[in-house]
């Protein structure tokens, strides 16, 4: 909870628990908690966690202007119950669904952010994207890229969405619903355009030029699922730039409108040909920043990916130069389909989840694991390791999005703090190229 969040709640408890103040007292909690309100949706935005909150206001305002009171001991012990569960349920919505904040803790350098639109000149909507999304089948392939980058600038956290026309939290729960045959209310997630992110606009680059580390998400990820990987991984001196691969993507706010995924894997005529037409979509970026003569040195690349992303991102370093390749819970059954092997040519860290690395070894069909055991050439380039307690999600910033994910599959029993800690020493140890530190939560992969 924030400043806001505390402090009407406490002014709307007194309000409910009149009858223990003076009816001074009571006037001025009245008029503070209106205000309080008031500046809390000025300054950080409305939510509608607090829509309890206002209706005990405006109770109470009617209430204190005509002096109404029940006579009745049980009418007035129901209108207090009422009251008092508005305000406790406001309270649990602010404490189980809060406006997230991306920081960064032991930055070298703050981090400066833009999105660009990348417009592909030649490449037409592959069939792998259009067949999982409403992407028409013609028109030209289009890309939204997120980059992140060091700056000697200070900055401080910033509400980077809170304006924008769309609103990513409703586009979630819209998949979800479409997804999973469920009903959540869109509203659910729309605080989430209120999210703080320590990043500053139009920030000064730095004069060098920094190394380049690439995100591409899983199957119905997002390029702002691991925002607070990402920040974190830009601090330390690298231009980190996250696609959003469209029409694989859960949504992609193009200018001219959102696109969206609207199936699994099991929709896919080829999941191979997903992948990639995924690390086309690297290429594809790099080409348009390098011919931008975006600041970053693009002779020293590496990969993170995630899941189908984690895919991706090896086809990319089969046939370009990479200095490391992180691959988070990889999805590469339907590249031992098509190519039969995994031929590492870059120094790899894989890391699974738990459910990944033990709970699908009874499994008759091929499993990740198995993959990582038997099919890797090179292996001498591979080290493996997972996090233990986690799910297929604990890679990616859900936690942060909505603590209730810890409650659905998509995440496992490790805290969110645990596993985001352990994200990032993870990659910056791996982007270092030195042992990885296991401990409780990174264990060594045994053989």
């Amino acid at each position: 909870m924030d400043f806001f969040d505390v402090v009407i709640l406490l002014l709307v408890f007194e309000l409910v628990f009149k009858k223990f103040i003076s009816e001074k007292v009571y006037a001025i909690s009245l008029i503070l908690s209106a205000l309080i309100a008031l500046v809390q949706i000025l300054i950080v935005g409305y939510k509608w966690q607090y829509i309890p909150l206002y209706i005990v206001i405006v109770i109470s305002a009617i209430n204190h202007k005509i002096g109404f009171r029940f006579k009745n001991k049980i009418l007035r012990a129901l209108s207090f119950s009422l009251l008092f569960l508005l305000c406790l349920s406001s309270g649990l919505f602010m404490y189980f669904l809060p406006v997230p904040k991306f920081t960064v803790e032991d930055k070298s350098y703050s981090v400066g952010y833009e999105e660009i639109h990348i417009v592909v000149e030649g490449r037409a909507q592959p069939k792998a994207f259009y067949e999982l999304s409403n992407l028409d089948s013609f028109g030209t392939r289009e890309l939204l890229v997120d980059v992140y980058y060091p700056s000697s600038s200070d900055t401080k956290p910033v509400q980077l969405f809170r304006n924008a026309s769309s609103q990513w939290g409703v586009t979630v729960i819209n998949y979800l619903n479409r997804t999973w045959g469920i009903n959540l209310p869109t509203f659910l997630f729309s605080h989430l355009n209120l999210s703080y992110f320590d990043v500053g606009n139009d920030l000064e680059k730095l004069t060098d030029k920094s190394p380049v580390l690439i995100y591409t998400h899983g199957w119905a990820g997002e390029k702002i699922f691991a925002t607070d990987q990402l920040i974190t991984i830009a601090s330390q001196g690298y231009v980190v730039i996250a696609i959003d691969h469209t029409g694989v993507a859960m949504f992609t706010e193009l200018p001219s409108g959102t696109i969206f995924n609207t199936g699994s894997s099991e929709n896919s005529t080829k999941v191979y040909d997903v992948m990639y037409e995924m690390s086309v979509d690297i290429e594809n970026t790099i080409s348009y920043l390098k011919n931008s003569n975006y600041s970053a040195d693009f002779s020293n690349i590496s990969v993170l990916g995630h899941s189908t992303g984690g895919g991706s991102g090896h086809l990319f370093c089969l046939r370009n130069k990479c200095n490391t390749l992180i691959l988070q819970d990889p999805f590469f059954v339907p590249v031992i389909e098509e190519l039969s092997t995994i031929e590492l040519q870059t120094n790899t860290y894989f890391i699974y989840s738990e459910d990944w690395y033990n709970g699908y070894e009874d499994s008759e069909e091929l499993t990740e694991i198995e993959v990582y055991r038997n099919f890797l050439t090179n292996k001498s380039l591979a080290r493996g390791y997972y996090l233990t307690n986690s799910a297929h999600y604990d890679f990616v910033a859900f936690g942060s999005i909505s603590p209730l994910t810890k409650y659905t599959f998509l995440k496992g029993s490790i805290a969110y703090e645990d596993s985001l800690i352990a994200n990032n020493r993870f990659n910056k140890e791996a982007l270092n190229l030195t042992n990885i530190t296991t401990d409780n939560f990174i264990k060594d992969i045994e053989e």
